[in-house]
């Protein structure tokens, strides 16, 4: 077998393996396996000096369904970022409605969803507490649109929106791609189907590298700390729901390692889990402004009374 494999030359050999790979080869030769296809490669590979590789396809390539990063510019203006939504169909927490008065006030530049804007605890791998409700995903979903829509009624037209994927995000295309891959490929089975005006990513770049912005990265106490210090810029997460804004200051300046809260409210029946405890939880947004392209202190909107509609923001009082 081995003699039909060498009556190809080296240059036809090399290019039929970077054509259509070591597997085809062994087919046309009516190989058992691929070893010995492997083996004279190996063998090229030392005489010449460099690689052959198969094509990528062969090679099974990552082919990622969403970017890292995407990138965003504010010169002079507001950027607004929430977190940690997790959704009740029908129900609008204080956070929420301030976010809408807020944003409607402000008019930013450019506005992030920073993940688990939905909760998908019907399609979680976690078991369900007992017979407690859970809200099925297409009433989730179908709240969801609405709220970004009115949302989107309060932003200025020239306003860019953005989202990063939370861990909760993932459960809607995750459960899907890992128990019906078939459906690979079809519309409407990545949350990104659902919600086209929000595109997606990790993470975001704002201003170069002026301010990072995703769902979570370092957790515990001191994590908004760790952020910033281990990245060298601002940076800021929701995930953890604490709502805090730790400052670094070295020779370079000052810089931010940013909590932006939950946009839920604490005491959520999504937060069962818990079992009735204490939760060092805040509920809020948070509101970074530029001057000159350079990144000032960030502000947090914070709820001061879920059950009365009250939130505290640059020093005011606000009732929703």
């Amino acid at each position: 077998m081995a003699s039909h494999n060498q009556k190809l030359s080296d240059e036809d050999f090399v290019k039929l393996y970077e054509t259509v790979g070591p597997r085809a080869i062994a087919r046309m030769f009516d190989y058992s396996s691929d070893r010995p296809v492997m083996s004279r490669r190996r063998s090229l590979e030392r005489i010449h000096q460099r690689q052959i590789n198969a094509p990528e396809a062969m090679m099974g390539a990552v082919k990622p369904e969403f970017p890292d990063w995407q990138e965003a510019e504010v010169k002079n203006g507001y950027m607004v970022a929430f977190s940690d939504s997790h959704l009740i169909p029908h129900h609008k927490s204080t956070a929420h409605k301030a976010l809408l008065k807020v944003v409607k006030e402000l008019q930013p530049a450019a506005i992030v969803d920073m993940g688990d804007l939905l909760d998908f605890a019907s399609i979680s791998r976690h078991h369900r507490i007992g017979w407690d409700r859970q809200f099925n995903v297409k009433d989730e979903v179908f709240w969801a649109k609405d709220c970004l829509e009115e949302l989107g009624d309060e932003l200025p037209a020239k306003c860019k929106k953005y989202r990063t994927r939370g861990n909760h995000d993932q459960r809607y295309a995750g459960h899907i791609s890992n128990n019906l891959a078939s459906y690979e490929g079809l519309k409407g089975f990545t949350l990104e189907d659902q919600l086209p005006d929000w595109p997606v990513s990790w993470a975001l770049k704002v201003n170069g590298e002026e301010l990072f912005i995703a769902h979570r990265w370092k957790g515990g106490l001191h994590g908004p700390f760790n952020n910033t210090l281990w990245a060298g810029v601002s940076y800021a997460t929701g995930h953890q729901h604490q709502q805090k804004v730790y400052p670094l200051t070295d020779l370079r300046g000052d810089r931010w390692g940013v909590d932006v809260g939950c946009m839920s409210a604490i005491y959520s029946p999504h937060f069962r889990y818990l079992e009735g405890r204490p939760r060092n939880f805040r509920s809020g947004f948070a509101v970074f402004r530029f001057v000159n392209f350079k990144l000032r202190e960030p502000k947090l909107c914070r709820v001061i009374d879920e059950a009365k509609g009250l939130v505290e923001f640059m020093g005011r009082d606000i009732q929703v």
